[in-house]
């Protein structure tokens, strides 16, 4: 007799055709609840409190002085920042002076929002000021065991203190002083030291103005040079300088905008190291006065003629100011990704808003 449970072949198609119905109908109704519930532990995570800078756990070392006008690169390398952030802070402070509120504080770009959140809870500025003690920033030039008479030849206004037998000098610090310093002999042996003193306790040293006329005539006579005023004649006075040499110089002091650096002349084509040495003693740069290219109106081709400035970084400038408007710090040009902290430090004294 016929087994009447046998299925013909369709039948049996159907039957596994509906089981893997009902199969993914149930795999469909788990994922549904899995999903729902992960959604759910997100909405309460969205809707809690917890910043991410306390989701995140930073190991950092918070200065003792919490007032970030005496924090040093290290303090703020401790808290997390890199190089090329303390680079923007540091330029940032330099054009202020110095930090006096959280708001000023924090309208420097290198800080992101968790930066804020996390300095917001460790920055203290003074209530009051202590009249007695007024610190200011300094640029250290040098120390000696006699006192240096000279000095004054070299820079308008300089601080001094005798401490331990010794004679301390220091300039205040600001971004013509810098400039002054790394164009002056002093430069070789200082790695722009900074550092913060009770204006009171130091005394001052101002030039004499008719000692200075009298300075510009012994130095003409002596054949020091200023690199930024000299003309070829002058330049000519020195050994190993001929007529195409000197227009070299001349011509490539244009072309930057003036010298801001003494050793720049080593990137004259005919200026070899060993020329360079032979009579740098007789150099200075009593003018750092230099011809600066406005990035706010500059096209690429006129960008381009500068010798630091190729193509490719003209065209950036350019179209970053398109893109964003006009720029309101030089600081924003580290925002281009081509243009590195070393490429903006060569830069940047040439270029204004």
């Amino acid at each position: 007799m016929k087994n009447n449970l046998s299925y013909s072949p369709a039948q049996r198609r159907g039957i596994i055709f509906m089981f893997l119905i009902i199969g993914i109908y149930f795999v469909y109704l788990f994922y549904i609840q899995n999903y729902n519930s992960e959604l759910s532990s997100l909405e309460v995570l969205q809707g809690s409190s917890i910043s991410k800078v306390e989701m995140k756990e930073f190991k950092i070392q918070i200065p003792y002085n919490k007032n970030p006008n005496f924090w040093n690169n290290n303090d703020w390398i401790l808290l997390g920042f890199s190089n090329k952030q303390i680079r923007i802070i540091d330029n940032y402070k330099l054009k202020l002076d110095s930090f006096v509120s959280k708001k000023q504080l924090f309208s420097c770009y290198a800080f992101t929002n968790n930066h804020k959140i996390m300095l917001d809870t460790i920055v203290e500025f003074p209530k009051s000021i202590d009249k007695t003690i007024n610190l200011k920033s300094f640029l250290f030039i040098e120390s000696e065991q006699k006192p240096n008479y000279d000095i004054n030849k070299f820079f308008d206004t300089i601080y001094y203190e005798k401490k331990d037998g010794r004679f301390y000098y220091y300039l205040s610090y600001n971004f013509k002083n810098v400039e002054q310093l790394k164009s002056s002999r002093w430069w070789s042996h200082n790695d722009l030291k900074k550092i913060n003193l009770d204006i009171n306790m130091l005394k001052i040293i101002i030039p004499n103005k008719s000692y200075e006329t009298k300075q510009s005539w012994r130095i003409h006579n002596n054949f020091v040079l200023n690199i930024n005023l000299s003309d070829t004649s002058q330049w000519k006075q020195l050994k190993g300088i001929g007529s195409k040499r000197a227009s070299q110089v001349v011509k490539y002091r244009n072309l930057l905008g003036g010298f801001n650096n003494l050793e720049q002349l080593k990137e004259v084509y005919s200026i070899s190291d060993s020329l360079y040495d032979s009579f740098s003693k007789f150099l200075e740069i009593r003018d750092s006065s230099i011809n600066q290219i406005n990035i706010n109106t500059c096209s690429i081709d006129q960008l381009k003629k500068h010798p630091y400035i190729k193509w490719n970084i003209a065209n950036s400038i350019v179209s970053y100011r398109k893109q964003h408007g006009l720029y309101k710090s030089l600081d924003e040009l580290l925002k281009i990704h081509i243009i590195s902290d070393e490429l903006y430090i060569k830069i940047v004294s040439y270029l204004t808003i």
